[in-house]
């Protein structure tokens, strides 16, 4: 990837804000993680796509993976999503994705969660197709980059072992 191709990370910051109801909520009226998960991956892959632009592309998760639940998101709160880039490989991005919420009878704004998409873009037949690389201007930058291909290796080696217990031939199911 050439530096005339690559893009800032704030070129792909991208933020969802919504209003919390009582169908997204278990019992006890704290929303599902699954509701903030979808949430999460959306607003990732939006961050993604900005990233990797082009005309009839697409962007397919392909990890959702440290998502850290901080602390409980009542029914009737504000909650909002903001996502960045932060690892850009050939054909695949990272997202950081931090979710807040807050009451809505006060500005108290609270980091909820925080965690990683990764996604593969796609070419309009499905294929995976190449992205622009990730711009590193700082030492805040590089100290992002290297954070962020560690976290790579240990997605590539649970995909290695995940494909590995798959795999018939093995005796195992």
């Amino acid at each position: 990837m050439s530096s005339e191709t690559a893009k800032p990370a704030s070129a792909s910051c991208v933020s969802l804000a919504i209003m919390t109801h009582p169908g997204q909520a278990n019992p006890y009226g704290t929303l599902h993680g699954g509701v903030l998960l979808r949430l999460a991956d959306e607003c990732g892959a939006l961050a993604a796509l900005r990233h990797a632009g082009g005309s009839g592309g697409m962007i397919n998760t392909v990890a959702i993976d440290s998502m850290t639940f901080l602390s409980p998101v009542y029914v009737g709160e504000r909650v909002e999503l903001c996502a960045e880039v932060t690892y850009v490989g050939r054909t695949s991005v990272e997202s950081r994705i931090e979710i807040f919420a807050e009451p809505l009878d006060r500005a108290e704004r609270r980091r909820v969660a925080v965690g990683y998409g990764l996604y593969v873009a796609l070419d309009e037949h499905g294929r995976p197709r190449p992205v622009p690389g990730l711009l590193s201007e700082t030492e805040a930058d590089r100290l992002r980059d290297e954070a962020a291909r560690a976290r790579q290796a240990v997605r590539l080696a649970r995909r290695d072992e995940a494909r590995a217990l798959s795999d018939p031939g093995d005796g195992r199911r």
